[in-house]
């Protein structure tokens, strides 16, 4: 749900042309093909460093990927991996197989939160086939199949997670699974809010402060997470709420708006593609490439 002004998008357009002319002329004046046009998002530079930070995605591409700015990206949203009857949300784990298959088969090349972020508030270029996995809200399925799952096909993914609802008895995940996966810097850990409730509707600022700033404070105390990503729940947002973030030291933030990704888009409300369970693989393919791609 919208209520922003649309007064940042006047220059957008403007902005995006310039980056990509910018971003061009960088690539033909010696980077090297799979060399990263940003620190934050070369995994080796920063390993070399010692700097690997808990809860962040870091990725090791083979130096032939070539780069480049690409027109857009796919920012898939997945939720519950399992096998429920008639809700197209909860995708099968075969399925998911079938699609990461597809991937990799494929040539596309996952990409991290940071590296979606220099993409589109720098032009920054990504390497070629870029997509963007994330997963919502923190079930149990998303540590005992999501994660070894990425780990095997060597995917970076986020997952936006539900502070509040962490250890809860009925299929969600721990601390300590949480921990552990954030050691791993394979997945990036990222903020879903305390509670998933719809923060336009909730009554004060303060309020829906809260739900964006304690559950920043939650990541950072168990999992010792510095978070710059948000998800809005149920993809609703108003402007008091993007005032809040950015205050909160959220960078960028995801909602649950059809479509895809761009340079200039403007990074608080950036569109995700839904993948669940009725969505084929020709369907998978075509999201994977298209703005306008056909509906559920």
């Amino acid at each position: 749900m919208k209520f922003l002004s649309r007064g940042w998008k006047k220059t957008a357009a403007a902005a995006a042309a310039l980056l990509l002319l910018s971003s061009s002329m960088f690539a033909l004046t010696g980077c090297a093909p799979g060399e990263a046009k940003s620190g934050a998002s070369s995994s080796a530079a920063v390993q070399a460093e010692g700097q690997l930070k808990p809860g962040t995605a870091y990725v090791k591409r083979d130096p032939s990927v070539t780069y480049s700015v690409p027109e857009g990206v796919s920012v898939l949203m997945f939720h519950m991996i399992g096998d429920i009857p008639n809700n197209a949300a909860v995708e099968t784990e075969a399925n998911l197989r079938l699609q990461m298959n597809y991937l990799r088969d494929h040539g596309y090349h996952p990409i991290t939160m940071q590296e979606l972020y220099d993409y589109v508030t720098k032009g920054a270029a990504l390497p070629e086939k870029p997509v963007c996995i994330t997963f919502d809200d923190g079930y149990l399925d998303s540590y005992t199949i999501v994660y070894p799952m990425m780990k095997e096909y060597g995917f970076p993914w986020t997952l936006f997670l539900i502070t509040d609802d962490v250890g809860k008895p009925y299929n969600r995940m721990t601390w300590d699974q949480l921990k552990e996966m954030a050691d791993s810097h394979t997945v990036t850990i990222a903020n879903h809010t305390l509670s998933h409730p719809k923060l336009h509707n909730l009554a004060t600022a303060k309020e829906k402060e809260k739900e964006i700033v304690e559950a920043n404070e939650a990541l950072k105390y168990h999992l010792g997470i510095d978070n710059a990503w948000l998800a809005y729940p149920y993809g609703d947002y108003d402007d008091q709420v993007v005032e809040i973030c950015k205050k909160a030291g959220i960078k960028m933030a995801v909602t649950t708006d059809s479509g895809r990704v761009h340079v200039g888009s403007y990074p608080y409300e950036l569109k995700r593609v839904y993948i669940g369970n009725d969505i084929s693989l020709a369907r998978f393919s075509e999201r994977l490439n298209k703005d306008n791609y056909t509906p559920v």
